[in-house]
Formats: structure tokens, sequence, C-alpha cells
């Protein structure tokens, strides 16, 4: 796995360069010291600091993520607007994140006894102390790497996939057949009825039972595994 962990960073850090598009922004920047990417590891519940131009894991910090039911993103972004929230659930401040499926944010929390668990609704919780200093330490457009291994199945959120789910496991799903020709919707990580359709066609395509639902027999036959 960690073999597979460096690997991954490595590429990440170039490919960002080109396939993560400009995000709409608002809210304000600070000057940070030094450029940044944030690097969350789901399987590991931690939030590191990496230099962007040296690679090297400079900080890094407990947090809590979701909850099996509500999932936190996994994938590529960048933090879409800063603001300083005066609620103590969030701890006064807020990152948000260009997920396109839902809202999602790294903040502060009025429960530090989460700090450590699947404790969250989705978003990246970590102690007030903590999110104040990272909050200063990097910008809007700011790289994020919220990452659970090779793909989601290595994360603690593989589940049943159902109409109206959202996740990182749809947008997966959603790729997957569109390469195959079933899907032509938005890939936005959104269980949606053209999805159903989609997956209607490919299980009846394939001899599966009739139905809607998927799991990991139905992403092991479209392509999408788990590998060591």
């Amino acid at each position: 796995m960690e073999k597979y962990k460096k690997i991954f960073i490595c590429i990440l850090f170039f490919s960002m360069l080109f396939i993560i598009p400009p995000t709409k922004v608002y809210a304000f920047n600070m000057a940070a010291q030094k450029n940044y990417i944030i690097f969350i590891d789901i399987n590991e519940l931690t939030l590191s600091l990496v230099d962007k131009e040296t690679n090297k894991f400079e900080k890094t910090y407990p947090i809590a993520i979701g909850k099996l039911e509500t999932p936190s993103p996994m994938g590529q972004f960048k933090i879409a607007n800063k603001a300083i929230r005066k609620e103590p659930q969030f701890g006064n401040y807020w990152l948000g994140l260009s997920v396109p499926w839902d809202t999602f944010g790294i903040h502060g929390t009025s429960r530090p006894g989460s700090i450590g668990t699947m404790g969250s609704n989705g978003c990246i919780r970590m102690s007030n102390g903590h999110i104040k200093e990272v909050f200063s330490l990097v910008n809007i457009n700011t790289s994020v790497i919220i990452y659970s291994g090779p793909n989601w199945l290595f994360s603690p959120y593989v589940r049943t996939i159902k109409p109206n789910c959202k996740g990182a496991d749809v947008y997966g799903v959603q790729n997957r057949l569109t390469a195959l020709g079933y899907y032509n919707g938005p890939i936005d990580g959104i269980y949606n009825y053209k999805l159903e359709l989609a997956i209607s066609k490919y299980r009846k395509n394939n001899n599966f039972n009739d139905g809607n639902t998927i799991d990991e027999k139905l992403l092991n036959h479209m392509g999408i595994i788990k590998f060591e």
C-alpha cells in the first residue's frame, strides 16, 4: 500500500497541472508562506501539508471523516472558497472544496472527541487550533488530494450503490459506463435517473438479475476492481 501511495502522489502532483480546471472563487486569499498541497489520507485519518516544490510532508494533523452513510469525497479537488464562520460547529474557519456532487469543506468542530473517527456528515473535521493554522497557510485554488488507495474500494466506504447515492463510487461508475457506451449523462457523482437506466441496461445485457443496485460483483464485471 505504501508503494501505491508514493506512486499515486507523484502522478497526481504532475497531472493536476493539466486536468483540474480553474475554480470559480469567492471570499478571500491570504499571503501563504509556501505553496502547499493538502493531502488527506482517508484510511490514516490524517491531513498533511505537502510542500509543492519539494514534495515533502511538512505538517500532519489528525482528522475526522464522514460516516459510512455520509462518506467524505475522494479524488482531486481544490480549495474553492475560504470563510471565517462564527459558528461553533465549524470552529470559526471553513475551507470549501470543489466537489461537484455536494457541499464539502475542511473545518473545525464543537466535538473535539470526534477527531480520529468516522464521525462527520462528509466534511473533513479538524481541531479548532489545527484548522486555524491550516487556514492561514493555504489559499484559494490550493490543490487537495483525498486519498484512499488506488481506488475507493480501498476506503471504508465500500457499499451497495443505490439511486440517489452520491460520492466518488458513483463518479467512478459514471466514468466507466460512459467509456462502455451505456451512459451519456452528466459525470457528477450523483446516481440519477439516466444512470439508473444505464445500470438496468447493463445488467440485462450481461445476464444479471433485473435491478438498479450496484454491488461489488457488478463492479468487478465492469472492470472496477480492488487490486493489491
